[in-house]
């Protein structure tokens, strides 16, 4: 069952301020240009928001990561750094082990979290940050690597000191993956420690959260941290929605106007986390579609996105059954056999009406689809929209 703050936080944004969201993302993506620095972060929370609109701006933030590493190496890399473009490039189903036929980065992180162990094992501190150790923690997880042994010593880092808000959620996101592991593989010996680091790092983070002494570049963070938990919080303790709602204020107040602020919250304003980076659907027999409703026309207006995976040359209509299965809240459709063949005459409880001559009219881009739902075969990344429109 999901908890109840979870479905709270992928519900959060209401319709009338999902265009917030909107244009976070591309404001994120027009900050991509040809002469900019690679920003894994910014490439992350695309990818977690449903991917870019424009499929060229991916592709150019993927190359970019892999020239920098190819023509720069990954000597004078923090550990951290290459954690980050690990999780970029698994964010865009790209293999980061294979940058080239003798760079792999997943080998190459193994060796410098080692690095971070020792040093702190010598020093009681990481080589860089613990923040830094956390995300080599979380990266070489979502990879498949044992990190039992930096799990632990982060786990027993964590109770004996007062973390940053940013460093907690990044070591809850962490420990929470190697937990999840643990559990699965029954390894219950190491389990208690980092139990008790979670549950103390949670109290943290949301003690951060309502003395709101987490600011604009932890909070997307801790909302993450607070997103993974397993603990339900009593009535009072905390409420997501006002979290969020405080959130929606500040970015238009332009709080967030900072691409990577933005890449920051936006994870959690779409309901997702860096743990759902290796859960992003790249099977060569699956194709990932976008797909927008719009009612701008007739009672409470909306707009909803949500991005769904189907098999290979599927039909539009099963972009629409997926897209019901995954929100059937705002996602809802009816539809109806004619001569012309199967014709959608509802979308989220907006019908149409031959009277006022309303129909849900299907969109690529800005040209009508010329076949219908049940023909039509949408590509890979395709953005489809359904306006309600008049005829």
């Amino acid at each position: 069952m999901i908890p109840n703050y979870v479905l709270l936080a992928r519900r959060a944004v209401p319709p009338t301020q999902q265009y917030m969201v909107t244009e976070l993302q591309r404001r994120m993506e027009s900050s991509v240009v040809l002469q900019s620095p690679p920003n894994p972060s910014i490439l992350i929370a695309l990818n977690l928001a449903g991917g870019t609109q424009d499929g060229m701006k991916e592709k150019l933030m993927v190359q970019q990561i892999k020239d920098r590493i190819i023509k720069e190496g990954t000597v004078e890399m923090t550990s951290g750094q290459v954690a980050l473009y690990i999780l970029a490039l698994i964010s865009s189903c790209e293999d980061p082990k294979c940058i080239t036929a003798n760079i792999n980065l997943v080998e190459v992180l193994k060796l410098k979290t080692k690095e971070e162990l020792t040093y702190l094992s010598d020093h009681s501190t990481p080589k860089t940050t613990f923040y830094q150790l956390s995300l080599d923690t979380l990266a070489l997880c979502l990879e498949g690597a044992n990190v039992n042994e930096a799990a632990v010593s982060l786990a027993k880092e964590a109770l004996a000191k007062d973390f940053f808000v940013d460093t907690g959620a990044m070591a809850t996101l962490a420990l929470t993956c190697v937990h999840n592991r643990l559990v699965k593989a029954e390894q219950s010996r190491i389990l208690a420690p980092i139990h008790e680091a979670l549950y103390k790092l949670r109290q943290q983070i949301l003690r951060a959260v309502e003395t709101n002494t987490a600011n604009i570049y932890s909070i997307g963070l801790a909302l993450q941290a607070l997103n993974v938990t397993s603990v339900s919080y009593p009535t009072g303790d905390w409420s997501c929605s006002q979290t969020l709602a405080k959130v929606l204020t500040e970015i238009s107040q332009g709080a967030f106007n900072n691409p990577m602020a933005a890449a920051q919250i936006l994870p959690s304003l779409v309901g997702k986390t860096y743990l759902n980076v290796i859960r992003l659907n790249c099977s060569s027999d699956k194709v990932m579609v976008k797909y927008t409703i719009i009612n701008h026309l007739r009672g409470q207006h909306f707009t909803h996105t949500i991005s769904v995976s189907v098999p290979k040359g599927s039909v539009l209509l099963s972009v629409l059954q997926a897209a019901q299965q995954d929100n059937p809240q705002d996602f809802s459709y009816e539809t109806e056999q004619t001569s012309w063949g199967l014709m959608v005459v509802s979308i989220n409880n907006r019908a149409a009406n031959s009277n006022d001559k309303t129909y849900w009219q299907f969109l690529n881009g800005t040209e009508p689809l010329e076949q219908g739902v049940d023909s039509y075969i949408p590509s890979n990344n395709e953005h489809i929209e359904a306006i309600f429109s008049t005829y």
